[in-house]
């Protein structure tokens, strides 16, 4: 979208009748919006249905048509959900504030949605927003806001006003320094669990929303107590994400863990009010099912609980076992991959020195075993084929051809055989000789720890060509994990950054879960800008009910983080002593009833177990109704829910039953401690307990009040410290000062999409006018005459990086990058320096790659591509590495320099049936380039390589640094232009489908 100059909102008035009229005018603009989307919903849907009654499944444009208007339908009847959000309710607080750098003062109102009037002029910004995060953490006075890409903007926040809307009337607002003080606080959490959701946004606290707001591309963990809004804000967190990194994440790009489906069931209820659509959720188990691919046979395999029962289990869950596990690993490779030379018999040429196999396994600890064994492979290979074109030896073609066979597959075949699960019972018959023996479950029946090994064993031996998985991985009640959990997945997906939410306070499987996070800090908080929160004030608990919670808590002998509850009264939590089973259901359903009268909307029963809260829940069905309680298939909503106390974890009701808490079912021991203090701590307003007289000591004996808690926190207060002094350099690392941006010319600050974007050129911006797919002028497709450069090689000159091939028009220079990436370069003159450019890339080091010339041809190859360049033409010719053309350079045209001008062209011959794409800003979003002329660079975007792909198996990643077209029209080309250059510069990828491309594509931008 093309950026506007500043729109300043000046600054309503401040009593009730002009934020009365400010609120009328708001809403009127809200209704428009709202009656304009509606019309668009229904005026594609009847297009929709006009092409599914017109056109048959076999007219392929009809089809095309059919999918673009579905597609558009999709994202419109999202906008009509966004805008009956706004019309709802179209905010609820407003800021006013003077920026140093506008004349004047201005004002916006804050909101769930950004709300613009016709010309795009935003009258609410969402809630999201940059600037809307001074709403939430400051006070009056100097303060600042962090855009992406641009850094720290300082304002004077002159008044933050919060409003109370209902029904379209403005029923209170008041000036206050905290945004959601605890009076605003408590109407909201005295209403039901369902009507609280709804205004979650509103009463976002400032802890909470300084980790909504971390960068996505570090790593977190945070540690947030019981009622601390933990779910909340990682879902959040995902929704200010996708609204500020659009450029960089998709949903698609999201995974969700949770401990079990319960809780995934409610996030995916709740994420759709947060306009987050098509986030991928999942158990750590599923994760690690996905992770085994192929392998993974849901015949035959079968996935069960850790059972904790079994002492010996406690082990498979450890950081040590995780550590046993990678020496096994290691061990296994060294066994499978000889580690002497490799020596050619007939003259003893030795290819591989003794050691150099054990070195390369030792240096490259991310590449899987059989990634290892091909690239060793390879190098045997490319050493033979020096030895057998080098100048003073000679071999017969049959001699020849059977030393190719010989070393071909010398250090293994290409693809490995073997399987995980015998890998895997080898390595447990390993640890049961070493004495750490466990048995499995059954026959192919594995637990998250089993399977968290099996998917390393796949990613660590099996696995050469990777399917990207997430870009970021947010995991909800992570204490239920152990370490081996993590090690496993810190390996498989170690390519993306994560948000770690739990508290070890809650950890319910005591010896098995995380109990603190010491290790885990150390496996994932590794980045220089990564970050342990803390988020220690509880809004889910009445007093009542915290202090009841507390004093059960108080009976543990571990350190614990403290809450900081919330001032919020309510009724005591009643604890009544049955007479027998019968008169216990008869207590639990007057109870339930008495509850229901009162408008208690979700309810819960928490019983000890599966078996148990199976048995309650049919009894109780005898005389109200009962909702799902299936972990698979239950959705939080409305109604009494029947659940095992485990179930329960990170789920919040109005009111709770804890059913027969008995001293056999929850004994006064520390792992029975945690279990009880969660089922207390899932209540909002009402807490009841029923029993048959045998309470459990946790309960029905106090503690002494000697007996403190001891704090966590106090241990993590150095470190907080520390995090907080790295976040704050992030912010300003991550960003650029003003005065940057002033230097550049580039100080004002625009508003888009309804809020205020403060980018405005600041970071290194494409400079070109033309913004991606947009269509050149027809009278610039014709290039200028290149037919007099005279391209023929004269002169080659290999060096330890490249291959530079002389001409009397330039220098054309070859350099091989990596395996499957090759730059080709070329300028005029000379004079063999190429000045560096923006997009350099330091060449791998243990690459190999040969280089050899005759009459005619001169050809470089790697591993996956070979270069052949027409010394009578400089027309250069890509290959595959089994000798397949990829693309060619026209013979008769091939490259002109204007460097006046500073423009450069390339001609390709691409072929007639070729399919090619030029890639948008998102991975998926392809511009078909057949028979077209585009502009393939992104103007007054962030700087990104332009690239092409094409089905043939290649793509081209321009390295310009302006603007850069594409014109595969035969007319005109076809060529590749490039402007503001003097030189012509790109990478050539080899790779078999688009998803490699693209990998080989990120590889390089990172490689910068």
């Amino acid at each position: 979208m093309t950026e506007r100059k500043r729109v300043h909102r000046p600054v309503p008035g401040l009593s009730r009748e002009e934020e009365e009229k400010e609120l009328r005018e708001i809403i009127e603009v809200a209704q428009n919006n709202l009656d304009r989307s509606e019309k668009r919903v229904a005026c594609l849907s009847e297009e929709l249905h006009e092409l599914m009654e017109t056109y048959g499944t076999k007219d392929k444009e009809a089809l095309s048509f059919f999918h673009n208007t579905q597609s558009q339908l999709l994202e419109s009847r999202r906008d009509l959900e966004r805008c009956r959000k706004a019309r709802k309710k179209p905010y609820f607080g407003r800021i006013d504030f003077k920026d140093p750098n506008q004349p004047a003062m201005e004002s916006y109102y804050v909101g769930r949605v950004g709300i613009s009037d016709e010309a795009s002029d935003p009258v609410v910004i969402d809630w999201r927003a940059p600037l809307a995060s001074v709403y939430y953490e400051n006070s009056a006075g100097i303060c600042s806001y962090t855009v992406k890409g641009e850094g720290s903007c300082t304002i004077d926040l002159k008044r933050k006003r919060t409003h109370e809307i209902n029904e379209d009337q403005l029923r209170d607002f008041y000036d206050s320094d905290v945004v959601a003080n605890d009076e605003l606080l408590t109407k909201y959490l005295a209403k039901n669990k369902k009507a609280v959701l709804g205004e979650i946004i509103a009463t976002i606290q400032k802890e909470q929303n300084s980790i909504i707001r971390k960068s996505p591309k570090t790593n977190m963990i945070v540690q947030g107590v019981a009622g601390s809004g933990k779910t909340t804000v990682a879902m959040h967190r995902i929704s200010y994400i996708l609204y500020n990194y659009e450029e960089d994440f998709r949903p698609e790009d999201f995974y969700i863990i949770g401990s079990n489906r319960i809780l995934l069931n409610y996030i995916t209820g709740v994420l759709p009010d947060l306009d987050v659509y098509g986030v991928s959720q999942m158990t750590m188990e599923q994760l690690f099912v996905r992770l085994l691919y192929e392998d993974w046979d849901p015949q035959v395999c079968r996935i069960c609980p850790v059972d904790r029962k079994d002492s010996a289990s406690r082990m498979k869950g450890s950081l040590a076992w995780f550590r046993d596990l990678e020496q096994f690993c290691r061990a296994y490779e060294s066994q499978t991959v000889s580690a002497g030379e490799v020596r050619m018999e007939k003259n003893g040429v030795v290819l591989v020195s003794e050691g150099t196999a054990a070195r390369y396994l030792e240096q490259h600890p991310q590449l899987s075993m059989q990634s290892k064994i091909n690239m060793l492979n390879e190098m045997v290979r490319s050493r033979l084929e020096n030895e057998l074109s080098g100048k003073y030896v000679s071999y017969t073609e049959e001699e020849k051809k059977e030393l190719r066979r010989m070393y071909r597959w010398h250090y293994g075949k290409d693809r490995w055989t073997g399987s995980v699960y015998e890998v895997y019972e080898q390595f447990l018959l390993d640890q049961s000789r070493n004495g750490k023996g466990v048995t499995l479950a059954g026959a192919r029946t594995f637990d998250v720890y089993d399977l968290a090994a099996l998917a390393y064993l796949y990613k660590r031996i099996k696995e050469t060509d990777g399917i990207r998985e997430a870009s970021h991985v947010i995991i909800d009640e992570a204490q239920d994990f152990g370490m081996m959990a993590y090690g496993a997945l810190a390996y498989c997906l170690r390519g993306c950054t994560y948000t770690i939410m739990g508290d070890v306070s809650q950890n319910i499987y005591y010896g098995y879960g995380l109990n603190d996070w010491e290790e885990l800090k150390k496996l994932i908080l590794t980045g220089t800008y990564d970050s342990f929160g803390l988020l220690k004030k509880s809004y889910r608990n009445t007093v009542e009910i915290s202090a009841f919670a507390t004093d059960i808590l108080r009976h543990g002998n571990f350190a614990v983080y403290p809450v900081e509850p919330i001032r919020r009264h309510g009724s005591d939590v009643r604890v009544t002593a049955c007479s027998d089973g019968e008169n216990m259901i008869g207590e639990t359903v007057k109870t339930i009833l008495e509850w229901q009268r009162e408008g208690r909307e979700t309810i819960a029963v928490i019983c000890r177990d599966e078996n148990e809260a199976s048995e309650v829940s049919k009894r109780l069905a005898l005389q109200l109704p009962v909702a799902d309680r299936s972990p698979e298939t239950a959705e939080f909503g409305s109604g009494v829910m029947v659940l095992p106390v485990e179930y329960t974890k990170g789920l919040e009701f109005d009111a709770v039953l804890i059913y027969d808490p008995s001293s056999e079912k929850y004994p006064a021991e520390d792992a029975y401690v945690k279990l009880l203090y969660v089922a207390a701590t899932r209540a909002l307003h009402e807490l009841a307990v029923v029993h048959l007289g045998d309470l459990t000591d946790l309960i029905g004996k106090p503690v002494s009040e000697k007996k403190g808690l001891e704090s966590l926190e106090k241990k993590n207060f150095r470190e907080e410290a520390e995090d907080s002094e790295k976040n704050r350099a992030a912010d300003r690392k991550m960003g650029c000062r003003k005065k940057d941006a002033a230097a550049e010319g580039k100080t004002d600050c625009r508003v888009k999409d309804g809020t205020i974007d403060r980018k405005a050129g600041c970071g290194k911006l494409n400079q070109s006018p033309y913004p991606f797919r947009s269509v050149p002028d027809a009278g610039l497709l014709r290039p200028a005459d290149c037919g007099r450069a005279d391209h023929a090689i004269r002169a080659v000159k290999r060096t330890k990086t490249s291959v530079d091939l002389y001409s009397n028009y330039g220098i054309l220079r070859l350099t091989p990058v990596a395996d499957s990436i090759l730059r080709v370069q070329f300028k005029k003159g000379s004079r063999p320096e190429f000045p560096p450019g923006y997009w350099e890339c330091e060449p791998d080091r243990t690459m190999v790659w040969t280089a050899k010339g005759g009459k005619n041809l001169v050809e470089t190859a790697t591993g996956k591509i070979r270069v052949r360049v027409d010394k009578r033409t400089g027309a250069l010719s890509f290959l595959d590495g089994d000798g397949k053309t990829l693309l060619r350079e026209k013979q008769d045209m091939v490259r002109w320099l204007d460097e006046r001008q500073g423009q450069g062209w390339v001609y390709f011959d691409w072929q007639i049936r070729e399919k090619l794409a030029a890639k948008g800003i998102l991975a998926d979003d392809l511009e078909r380039m057949n028979h077209k002329a585009r502009y393939i660079s992104f103007g007054g975007k962030q700087m990104r390589m332009p690239l092409l792909f094409s089905d043939y198996g290649y793509g081209i990643a321009v390295a310009c640094e302006r603007t850069v077209m594409c014109c595969n029209i035969p007319m005109y080309g076809p060529y590749l232009y490039m402007d503001g250059t003097d030189r012509i510069d790109y990478y050539f990828l080899q790779g078999e489908n688009y998803r490699a491309i693209l990998e080989l594509y990120q590889r390089l931008t990172q490689m910068r």
